[in-house]
């Protein structure tokens, strides 16, 4: 009897410091404040040394990611918040600018599956490895407007409930090019893979 209660007693303390330690441990390792130096090839023919900052949730079991980029020290896009769920494929920007929500089906390309991006950022953290310092530039233009945003799942509806949200058609992904007096267009810079990435919001309504 006596050995019971031992074993009951090892379960238990096991559990509570499985669930009190090492998950809060893990939550903060989901959880990175990142700060990348890249060269911006994309605003004129010089080439000026700038700072990406976002912080970054990954939730693994969810399979999805999320990238709050505050406001740009020295210019350079707007902040936004990204989620990529790789459940439904899809990925949304919220321009906190505009109050805005654009949807598009996630590029998998570009994006690092949570796994992979986790592995990235916990070597940075670690000093093991630096992302590459190039940026690249997508090009998407608005195509129409989504009324039913449950459709969307339930972190993207979210992130989108109670704003005007709109679908989005990719035009082009380069690397090092310059912008074509895009008026209509807004600027988000995020960093989810070894480079940088500006996403140009184009025809925005």
């Amino acid at each position: 009897m006596g050995m019971v209660v031992l074993l009951m007693g090892l379960v238990f303390a096991s559990v509570y410091i499985y669930r009190y330690f090492f998950l809060a441990q893990l939550a903060r390792d989901n959880f990175f404040r990142c700060g990348v130096l890249y060269e911006d090839s994309l605003s004129s023919q010089v080439r000026t040394q700038m700072e990406l900052e976002e912080d970054v949730k990954i939730y693994l079991e969810e399979n999805y990611e999320r990238i709050n980029v505050p406001v740009p020290q020295f210019g350079g896009g707007d902040p936004a918040d990204i989620i990529h769920d790789f459940q439904r494929g899809l990925t949304a920007y919220h321009d906190i600018s505009l109050d805005k929500c654009y949807v598009i089906e996630l590029n998998t390309t570009i994006v690092l599956p949570p796994r992979n991006f986790w592995e990235l950022l916990m070597n940075v953290k670690r000093g093991t490895y630096l992302p590459q310092t190039y940026i690249i530039q997508e090009e998407m233009v608005v195509t129409e407007h989504v009324s039913d945003k449950e459709a969307l799942g339930s972190f993207i509806y979210h992130l989108c409930n109670g704003k005007d949200t709109y679908r989005l058609r990719r035009r082009a992904t380069r690397r090092r090019i310059n912008k074509r007096g895009a008026k209509n267009c807004n600027a988000i810079r995020h960093f989810e893979n070894t480079f940088v990435v500006e996403t140009l919001i184009c025809g925005v309504v």
